[in-house]
């Protein structure tokens, strides 16, 4: 650890600082003001408090050395200067010196040249340029010349006029004629007022005044570049930020990103300041100390001259933007990466299959700056995310997006419907998912003295019914047993934690979770380390946290538990309904595909895959790499499998079977294809990333599919799901008025269902929550993975829907008992909401729950397999044990 510098250097860097800036600014105007009684009053403070800036900037220009600036040994005499002025030398000098100390004391003014140096010094840099001077001897010359030429003209023709404003005299000198032509250059606001003058007056003082209108228009020219280079060597001055965010890359491409953090600092400004209840708990209660966050800043670092257009909009005030090369150390240093606290580095997308190999160079070179910063890094392919985990060590966090972005899909696929509550929890709107570390030793030993008597744990159900009051949904903890730090500066770390997300249910057995002792509604007190919940903002939280420092997050255990019968006969008989996937079929390849097929072939048993590839993108991605990447592998000399396909097994018993055409026209063959087997009961459209606009080629490609309904070439299995993957999902928009389920053979619109997905604008939030809220990746590998706990909508049936009113938590007390946590509500009208408030709610107006649970625990009868069907029991709240992994 780097020795601490000493005070004098720590209060002389204070100096630098723009409140101190503000302060000495405002002193310094002060005392120039022509009031001698408040200078006479005020001359001990000033005395005082810059003789103690004097004393400090000494001590900075000693530090200096020999090397020290001269315009800072300038600054300094002229402070020793200004310092004088405040004694009283009026007394001591006699009248004549006494007069002068008026210009000794404006010598003050010349200090505020000091808090603007960097400024003043690129403009003198700018303006003693070679051809700036030449510009501006041109510019000199001319007008002087044209003075001194119409000034030898007028005096020889000896022309009678009121040159100096005193009437016409005839002993005008030539000073005279020479100042009056200059002026007839300088102002058109000086032509003569009238004609009737001497014919020469009126020619001369029209031709200097329009050479004048073109002499000012250069000079302006000048001006503007003057000030242009003034701009652009500001950009390439380092920010002076400290413990800030810093993006890396395609920044010009990120403004979904930049905007959405910034929109997440501003909904956390509260967080800014010291809370007077959190002041009055530490010092009266013995509650935690009291905490803030700093002011939010971020820097962007890109390849391109101007910066984003995006960043002119309001409340991007504190983003500032460097042009560099991210991998060089002299472009991080323009955008402090030395002191940064999180990092993001984008992949970029024109670098093709070079993507991962130009984000390792970057994050080599930033941790070579920053050991302690948290590293955020977007992975082009799965397979490069070991590598990049271990060129940043510790800290660093590869976000592997095509894996993600292929669990996401499919997602939608097997829950259909889920896309709004993912819009919902990945924006800044509504609520997100937040997690809260306990730090330090006294935090972790007042946690584990919350564990019960005997058993040393704590309930988990108890804990989430004082949560709710808080407006929290917890949904999870974090257990370990190391003691989680943060150094000044840093980020929350969780390494070494591990999530345990639905704590009502045991973990699967072996798992890390079961090995630090978890149990169903049983969390070990002295292994909790953190808590996991759905909030609108991280404050409620960080609350309930806090509640629980001191002893008040755990609900009393003689408190009524129980929801009321009419919830628990309604949460009975709720149930859940998968996608009924047989056959899918799948247009177009992006990174995304190999990760989507992997999870449909472990989400639904024996499933058929038909995939339809063109053959052209070779330069970003060759055609045997794109399928090899999908399972299917060739001879180096075989042709690719074009219209007769080729098949390859998949696991738990699926199959996929891959078609090829090196023409345009891919839904065609995607038409044909599909329709030598069963109809598909899904069909993805990928956006692929080569292509003027990706958009509109998945919208013919919907569109020809669409035509192929309707003129039923394709036939269909009586419901379809069409997923499509748009960059901007609002073009996307007018192909739902294209694909009409009445159109296309179907028995009502409930039968035919478009989602349209921006996988783009969810990579970008994935991003930024990653990097906002500290486990949540983690959170999201279990939630979109198989075999583990999910977000799953739960249908509710008529005869569910015909109760009377429900609150949210008493439908949250109803779940626990089947060992779900409701976390949203879906609404007749297609609204879903997110965190729901405790106000009860018709519960005909309720069409679905969404909650974290297992999918197996849920599923409705009809969708059970038949081995857990004929051992399945209706579900009895009552006497439902708890379940177990």
């Amino acid at each position: 650890m780097a020795p601490r510098p000493p005070l004098l250097l720590r209060l002389a860097s204070g100096l630098e600082t723009r409140p101190v800036k503000a302060a000495l600014s405002i002193l310094i105007l002060a005392s120039v003001l022509p009031a001698p009684d408040l200078e006479d009053a005020l001359r001990p403070y000033f005395l005082g408090i810059f003789g103690a800036e004097l004393l400090l900037r000494a001590v900075l220009l000693r530090r200096l050395g020999p090397e020290r600036p001269r315009l800072d040994v300038f600054l300094f005499a002229v402070d020793v200067i200004a310092w004088l002025s405040f004694l009283p030398l009026e007394q001591i000098l006699d009248a004549h010196a006494a007069a002068a100390l008026p210009v000794l004391r404006l010598s003050r003014l010349f200090l505020l040249l000091r808090f603007t140096r960097e400024i003043a010094r690129d403009l003198y840099a700018i303006m003693t340029r070679r051809e700036l001077l030449e510009q501006f001897g041109l510019v000199t010359l001319a007008v002087w010349g044209l003075a001194f030429g119409a000034a030898v003209l007028l005096g020889h023709l000896a022309v009678a006029h009121d040159y100096d404003g005193r009437g016409p005299v005839p002993d005008a000198t030539f000073l005279d004629r020479m100042w009056w032509s200059f002026r007839q250059l300088e102002s058109a606001d000086n032509l003569v007022e009238h004609l009737r003058v001497h014919p020469a007056v009126a020619v001369v003082s029209l031709g200097l005044t329009l050479v004048g209108v073109f002499v000012t228009s250069f000079i302006i020219g000048i001006g503007a570049n003057v000030v242009d280079q003034v701009v652009r060597a500001a950009r390439r001055r380092p920010v002076g930020y400290a413990g800030h965010a810093l993006v890396i890359g395609a920044v010009h491409e990120a403004e979904l990103l930049v905007q959405e953090l910034v929109r997440l600092y501003e909904r956390h400004r509260a967080l800014r300041s010291l809370r007077l209840s959190e002041v009055w708990q530490w010092l009266v209660h013995r509650g935690p100390p009291p905490t803030r966050h700093a002011l939010p800043r971020m820097a962007l670092l890109g390849t391109q001259d101007d910066p984003p257009a995006y960043l002119y909009a309001p409340g991007m005030r504190w983003v500032a933007y460097r042009k560099g090369d991210g991998a060089q150390p002299e472009a991080l240093a323009l955008v402090g990466a030395a002191g940064v606290k999180r990092a993001l580095i984008l992949a970029r997308s024109d670098a093709g299959p070079d993507a991962d190999a130009l984000t390792a160079m970057a994050l080599s070179s930033f941790r070579a700056q920053n050991r302690r910063g948290h590293v955020f890094v977007e992975v082009n392919e799965s397979r490069n995310r070991d590598l990049l985990q271990a060129v940043g060590g510790p800290g660093t966090y590869p976000l592997d997006m095509p894996r993600f972005l292929g669990l996401f899909l499919c997602q939608h696929l097997v829950s259909p419907g889920v896309e709004s509550l993912y819009t919902d929890l990945m924006t800044a709107d509504g609520s997100e998912f937040y997690t809260h570390i306990f730090l330090g030793e006294a935090e972790i030993r007042a946690i584990a003295a919350l564990g019960e008597a005997g058993s040393g744990e704590i309930s988990f159900s108890r804990m989430a019914r004082a949560a709710h009051r808080n407006r929290v949904i917890l949904t999870g903890v974090f257990l370990g047993d190391e003691v989680p730090r943060r150094g000044k500066g840093e980020l929350v770390s969780v390494e070494g934690l591990v999530p345990w997300v639905n704590p009502l249910l045991d973990p699967p057995e072996g798992s890390p979770a079961w090995a630090l002792g978890a149990r169903a509604d049983r969390v070990p007190a002295r292994r909790l380390r953190g808590l996991i919940g759905v909030t609108p903002t991280y404050a409620p939280l960080r609350r309930h946290g806090r509640e629980l420092l001191m002893g008040r997050g755990i609900a009393a255990a003689e408190a009524p538990a129980g929801p009321s019968d009419a919830a628990r006969a309604w949460a009975a008989r709720l149930c859940l309904r998968r996608g009924h996937l047989g056959r899918v079929l799948i247009v177009g390849y992006s990174t995304a595909l190999p990760a989507l097929l992997h999870a449909l072939a472990q989400f639904v048993p024996g499933i058929e895959v038909t995939l339809v590839l063109g053959e052209r993108g070779d330069e970003r991605m060759p055609l045997p790499e794109r399928l090899a990447s999908l399972g299917f592998r060739f001879a180096p000399d075989s042709p690719p499998p074009g219209a007769e396909g080729a098949t390859v097994p998949l696991v738990r018993g699926g199959s996929a079977t891959v078609y090829t055409q090196r023409g345009h026209d891919l839904a065609s063959l995607a038409v044909r294809c599909a329709a030598r087997g069963a109809p598909p009961s899904a069909a993805v459209f990928l956006s692929e990333p080569e292509g003027l606009d990706r958009d509109a080629r998945t919208a013919l490609r919907l569109i020809r599919f669409a035509r192929a309904l309707e003129s039923r070439e394709l036939l269909h299995g009586g419901r379809l799901h069409v997923l499509a993957e748009f960059t901007s999902v609002a073009k996307g928009e007018h192909v739902r008025s294209l694909l009409d389920a009445g159109r296309c053979g179907f028995a009502g619109p409930d039968r035919l269902r478009l989602s349209l997905v921006s996988t783009e604008r969810i990579k970008n939030y994935f991003m930024v929550h990653s990097a906002f809220v500290p486990g949540v990746t983690s959170l999201y590998e279990e939630l979109l993975g198989a075999g583990g706990q999910e977000f799953l909508r739960i249908e509710a049936q008529e005869a569910a829907q015909a109760g009377g009113a429900l609150g949210f938590e008493d439908l949250r007390a109803a779940l626990e008992l089947r060992g779900a946590i409701p976390v949203a509500l879906e609404l007749d009208g297609g609204a879903v909401l997110l965190n729901p408030g405790p106000e009860p709610m018709p519960a005909a107006q309720i069409r679905a729950v969404y909650a974290v649970a297992r999918g197996a625990d849920l599923l409705a009868e009809d969708d059970r397999p038949q081995a857990i069907r004929a051992d399945a029991r209706p579900p009895d709240s009552d006497a439902a044990p708890r379940l177990s992994a």
